[in-house]
């Protein structure tokens, strides 16, 4: 059994790495937006392309950090009852159904709505001003919605580092200041030399 909950764990931290997408999403389209007008170019569908192609694989990594984040309680003898006895796993449950919320809104209403607004321009045409308006504010929103889910997901590796023994309250919220200020910067920039 011990080396059914090493693998676990492995595979957990390994999905819970992979579903560090939000980071690179807000570096891609941080560098898109350095580029400026027009909108509706090749990189324009190239980003859109790349935007949508990730999301069954962060709904697949979100269902394996589910799965064997369950697995492994159920394997150390514990029921569901832990996810209440151990506030870090409990927190790292609900961030983890936040970002599930998350990236399900971003799927059904903000992306195909964009894919609507760059579709209804006319090919080698500019975009309008009030379809780029349009564009624009649906990025914006998709965004603001990923760095939040950067946010949960840096969390809940912070979490998952003290799931069965707690850092004391002082240094979890100095270590949730310093995550939402990674969070902020990987939002407003494209971070060019990473930590510094």
């Amino acid at each position: 059994m011990a080396t059914l909950v090493s693998v676990l764990q492995v595979v957990h931290i390994l999905a819970a790495i992979l579903m560090a997408w939000p980071f690179y999403a807000l570096v891609a389209v941080n560098e898109r937006g350095r580029l400026g007008p027009p909108l509706g170019n090749r990189l324009d569908t190239y980003l859109e392309n790349v935007v949508r192609g990730r999301v069954i694989p962060c709904f697949v990594f979100q269902a394996t950090v589910m799965g064997t984040g369950l697995a492994l309680i159920f394997l150390h003898g514990l029921g569901l009852g832990a996810l209440m006895e151990f506030p870090a796993l409990g927190a790292k449950f609900v961030l983890l159904i936040v970002i599930a919320l998350l990236l399900s809104y971003v799927h059904v209403r903000v992306q195909p709505r964009v894919d609507e607004l760059f579709a209804s321009a006319s090919p080698g045409t500019p975009i309008s001003s009030d379809v780029a308006d349009a564009i624009n504010a649906l990025r914006l929103r998709r965004k603001r919605l990923a760095s939040i889910c950067l946010f949960c997901v840096l969390t809940m590796a912070m979490l998952g580092v003290q799931s069965w023994g707690g850092f004391p309250v002082w240094l979890t919220l100095v270590l949730l200041v310093a995550l939402a200020l990674f969070t902020y910067r990987a939002y407003r920039s494209t971070m060019p030399y990473g930590w510094a």
